[in-house]
């Protein structure tokens, strides 16, 4: 089950659709809510810059200062969503935040976060390394505007590998809270068998475990997965859609773009994502 639920606020105006994603799984499932608030405090203060040690010592203070106003506004947040959370705060350095936020999430059974957009609101860092160093899923959502978790139609992306395998361990509990739950084969053509029954052996996995599913195979549109996943989430008309993240080495995908890289920016519904 999902008794721990992670999100990080920043006091900024996206916090409102973290946590309105935050609470509706928590009320899915009955769970605890923990909050990381990084308090940032300033770098790259030196002598050349004409700033003395006192002047330095009176910006860090200021900082915390500034932290424990925010502090407060996001206990009071918090309280309103009316569900048992807490809020951790840590005083940092910037390049700190990625690493203590993998951290943390290691013992959390879901780390929730905005989709990356390029903004400062939601960094790239944050999200690669609580998926590759904390060992749990990301449930990741659009960043425009508050969305309402669904679990009537999930989805699940398969292709047979380590990923997608982690990705359907971690989202058990939402297969088993799914009225329909579909499992999603990408190949050239839909009318050949699957190499080595590898859909139908996952869709028998989750009968195994009490979850009506059903093996859906699409036909590969242009050779991109990406743009032939986002289509098949709209015309099954998805609300959550569970993968494996990075398959492929994440610096080529960073660097040349790949399916969880295109989800990661375009996807239309939330994602569960594993590695």
């Amino acid at each position: 089950m999902i008794k721990d639920v992670m999100v990080h606020l920043d006091a900024s105006a996206a916090d409102e659709v973290r946590l309105a994603a935050v609470d509706a799984v928590a009320g899915i499932f009955d769970s605890h809510i923990t909050a990381l608030f990084f308090n940032l405090l300033p770098v790259g203060i030196a002598a050349e810059d004409g700033i003395g040690a006192a002047a330095s010592t009176r910006l860090i203070e200021q900082a915390r200062e500034d932290g424990d106003r925010v502090e407060h506004k996001l206990r009071e947040r918090l309280t309103r969503l009316q569900k048992p959370a807490e809020l951790r705060r840590f005083d940092v350095f910037g390049d700190a935040v990625a690493d203590l936020a993998a951290q943390h999430a290691r013992a959390a059974d879901t780390f929730v976060a905005l989709r990356p957009n390029g903004a400062s609101n939601e960094p790239e860092r944050l999200i690669e390394s609580v998926l590759f160093g904390a060992g749990r899923h990301l449930l990741l959502v659009p960043h425009h505007k508050p969305v309402k978790i669904k679990l009537d139609r999930v989805l699940l992306a398969w292709n047979g590998s380590r990923e997608s395998a982690r990705a359907l361990a971690e989202a058990l509990p939402y297969l088993r809270k799914a009225q329909e739950a579909t499992v999603l084969v990408v190949d050239d053509d839909p009318l050949k068998a699957a190499p080595d029954g590898m859909g139908q052996h996952a869709v028998d996995h989750l009968r195994h475990h009490g979850i009506k599913a059903a093996l859906h195979r699409a036909r590969l549109r242009d050779g991109d997965v990406s743009a032939t996943l986002i289509a098949q989430m709209r015309q099954l008309k998805a609300d959550l859609v569970v993968m494996g993240g990075y398959g492929h080495s994440r610096l080529r995908e960073w660097l040349l773009g790949g399916t969880t890289y295109e989800l990661l920016h375009r996807s239309p519904v939330p994602l569960l994502l594993a590695h």
